[in-house]
């Protein structure tokens, strides 16, 4: 019985090794086999298969898998709520919190926002009470919840977490550090939501520095740290400076999940953006109509993300003097987004400002 657990332990360390070279696939393989070993030595309910299933389930959301992560997530809260020893222990109290992050985030990402708040204000509410306001536990939660606020436009709630995420985050780590890192990220989203491109772009800058001395060029992570500072030299119409991070961003993701992740998509409405914008129209159409296909099966036709693209290729086509397409794609995006977001959403009245047009 101990020799299986031992091999579980070791198949868990081995998939974390995998998933830092980005070996997706083997990673999976590895966390799967690890939860094989846990149930065939009947310690598939402890709080060590837990932890695993979360580290899964942050795997595949991470490749874009949200179904499978999401029950994977699930699968961990399950065994935290009822099955573990000891379920008021504060190490039962920290992976829940954790499981709860991911079951939030993935709502999140599947524009299921009510149920994503819900959950994220439960683990905050979690981590408050067995950590204290000022832990590390609640900061991380803060940030995932005011992303949340972020996406639905709740934006002096978001800045309110983000800010008080930060504070304790800098006390406990200094400015070096991934998760404070993740915080400039944050409010770099922000003030781009918020059109405010000169206030946001010292964080995003920040954000992106801090992560390539910490995790390197390519790391997922810095490439989306670059790609949403790009995003912000955007809005300040620095186009020479943005279309190379979007294309070199382009490779890496590439690279690393193939060509029908969330991330390329993102990337390739930004860069046809800039293409528009420095007079290539149709190769600006071209790839928004790429980044559609991919949001469309990801996501589906009538999801935020997918609105946001039809709604920039309604722009271009508009542009062109393409009217009746361009209608029928801000009729799309006005729907999505009255749908998911509601009315008063700053997407919802610019897609109903553009077809008013």
């Amino acid at each position: 019985m101990g020799s299986l657990l031992k091999q579980a332990v070791q198949l868990y360390e081995n998939a974390g090794v995998a998933l830092e070279r980005g070996e997706f696939a083997r990673s999976e393989a590895l966390h799967l086999a690890s939860i094989n070993l846990f149930e065939r030595a009947r310690r598939h309910n402890s709080l060590d298969a837990a932890g695993v299933y979360i580290a899964l389930a942050g795997l595949r959301q991470q490749i874009g898998n949200l179904d499978d992560a999401l029950q994977a997530a699930s699968k961990a809260d399950a065994i935290l709520s009822t099955s573990v020893p000891d379920p008021a222990s504060a190490e039962t109290a920290r992976l829940r919190i954790m499981a709860w992050a991911q079951i939030g985030a993935i709502h999140r990402q599947r524009a299921e926002y009510d149920r994503a708040e819900k959950i994220l204000q439960q683990a905050l509410a979690l981590a408050i009470h067995y950590f204290g306001e000022d832990s590390e536990s609640a900061s991380d939660t803060r940030n995932e919840l005011g992303v949340l606020y972020k996406y639905t436009a709740r934006f002096d709630k978001a800045e309110a977490l983000y800010q008080a995420a930060l504070t304790t985050l800098l006390e406990q780590h200094g400015p070096l550090n991934a998760s404070v890192a993740a915080v400039y990220h944050n409010l770099g989203g922000l003030e781009h939501a918020r059109q405010r491109f000169s206030e946001g772009e010292p964080f995003g800058r920040k954000a992106w520095e801090i992560d390539r001395q910490l995790l390197g060029e390519d790391h997922p992570t810095t490439l989306a740290d670059a790609a949403a500072y790009a995003g912000l030299l955007d809005g300040l119409e620095r186009y020479s400076e943005s279309e190379p991070i979007y294309r070199r961003v382009l490779a890496g993701f590439t690279a690393l999940y193939g060509a029908e992740h969330y991330e390329i998509a993102v990337n390739l409405n930004n860069l046809a953006n800039v293409r528009n914008a420095r007079g290539f129209p149709l190769e600006a159409e071209d790839l928004l109509r790429q980044a559609i296909a991919i949001k469309e099966k990801l996501f589906g036709p009538d999801h935020p993300e997918t609105a946001l693209s039809l709604n920039n290729l309604g722009v271009i086509l508009k542009e062109q003097g393409r009217t009746v397409e361009a209608r029928g794609l801000f009729q799309k995006a006005l729907y999505a987004f009255e749908r998911h977001l509601g009315r008063d959403h700053p997407n919802t009245r610019l897609a109903r400002a553009n077809l008013a047009a």
